[in-house]
């Protein structure tokens, strides 16, 4: 008893310390990261010109860590079905690629640095974890591709939680493409956690990549049905509010949003030239 009384003391020590150094740096712990008050319209669509120049659209999905297996194995048959198979874009032959990573892969997180770096890849989907703003989680819950806005979050997946500080060391390494890409960050609030620091780095690098976004939680039982809508939109050469208005609408017990804030917004001319 004398023995967890002193721990007890100890860890509300701790805490208290902690408070105070938060309020002598003026820094405070992010429970929630910020939402926007109204929705955003999505304008645009996918530079779909580029995707296909080459004539191939590369899509690589990683699952990450304590991802749901059923929820992983429900996309396997439609992957199966695309893999290989070609479109046509302006009468112009297009090959689809699909790659598929999870948590049992060598190596991850290497991987999907990889993908962001290879300008040969169009699209890269993440769905998991983003780690209450930390990053996104891969192997293990701490196997983490850093890359915060720098904001101290608190860590809830472990008791008692802990207050850790958003670090981007990891997108900070990563040196994107000049070559059009898109990045689907389908976690909790990612558009909160992630926009900034991702949206610094691009800047850096001078990259057009158009970053998709969620705010509110991913209720990741349904994260297939998620992202299946999404690569079927792109295979129709959707715009994005066609794309925003699938994936809104797939609620399941949750409200989501998608954000959507694009790179090229063509004029009507160029809308009707896709088809």
């Amino acid at each position: 008893m004398i023995y967890n009384k002193r721990r007890n003391y100890t860890i509300l020590t701790c805490c208290f310390m902690v408070s105070v150094l938060l309020l002598l740096t003026g820094m405070t712990v992010r429970k929630t990261p910020e939402r926007r008050k109204e929705d955003t319209a999505a304008k645009g669509r996918p530079v779909y010109e580029e995707m296909f120049r080459d004539g191939k659209l590369r899509i690589v999905v990683f699952w990450g860590w304590d991802h749901p297996r059923d929820t992983i194995m429900g996309v396997f048959p439609a992957f199966e079905t695309l893999n290989g198979k070609r479109l046509y874009f302006r009468g112009q032959p297009v090959q689809i690629e699909i790659g598929m990573i999870t948590q049992i892969n060598d190596n991850p997180k290497r991987i999907f640095k990889q993908a962001l770096e290879d300008p040969t890849v169009d699209v890269v989907i993440y769905s998991g974890h983003g780690r209450y703003g930390r990053g996104m989680a891969f192997t293990d819950m701490e196997d983490i591709y850093h890359c915060g806005n720098g904001d101290i979050v608190e860590d809830r997946h472990v008791k008692p939680y802990r207050n850790i500080k958003a670090t981007s060391e990891d997108l900070d390494s990563t040196h994107f493409p000049q070559t059009y890409k898109i990045i689907m960050l389908n976690t909790c609030d990612s558009n909160g956690h992630f926009r900034n620091s991702w949206g610094r780095r691009f800047k850096v690098c001078n990259s057009p990549v158009d970053l998709i976004t969620v705010e509110y939680p991913v209720f990741n039982y349904y994260d297939h049905v998620r992202v299946l809508n999404f690569m079927q939109d792109l295979l129709s050469f959707s715009d994005w509010k066609t794309i925003k208005k699938h994936y809104d609408s797939e609620i399941h017990k949750r409200k989501n949003r998608l954000i959507i804030e694009p790179i090229f917004v063509p004029n009507d001319q160029e809308y009707a030239s896709v088809n």
